[in-house]
């Protein structure tokens, strides 16, 4: 399994994003892995991001782009940057992924 395959898995229902637990929740990877596109938004946000992941949840948010939430797993807390929601449609399902930025 590459990187951008791995999730938390069986913790995701630890973790929370403005104190809603997500369906998913990719581990953190590198921004190089993003495409030109993204790279460019982190590059004009104001925001140190070094590292990025997708949080997904079955049901739309009210997360904003360009807006910096909390993201939190057992007392880590962390500053996350919403660079792109995009919905997806697995398996006959709906999903709404939000790309966020760990800002450093």
């Amino acid at each position: 399994m590459n990187s951008i395959e791995q999730h938390y898995g069986e913790l995701t229902s630890e973790i929370t994003m403005n104190g809603i637990t997500p369906d998913a929740n990719s581990m953190p990877m590198n921004k190089m892995f993003l495409g030109k596109k993204f790279q460019k938004i982190i590059k004009n946000s104001t925001r140190t991001i070094d590292s990025v992941m997708n949080v997904i949840y079955e049901k739309p948010q009210s997360f904003e782009n360009g807006e910096v939430y909390e993201w939190e797993l057992q007392g880590l807390v962390l500053s996350v940057y919403v660079i792109e929601c995009k919905k997806l449609f697995v398996k006959g399902k709906h999903f709404w992924a939000y790309n966020v930025g760990i800002i450093e």
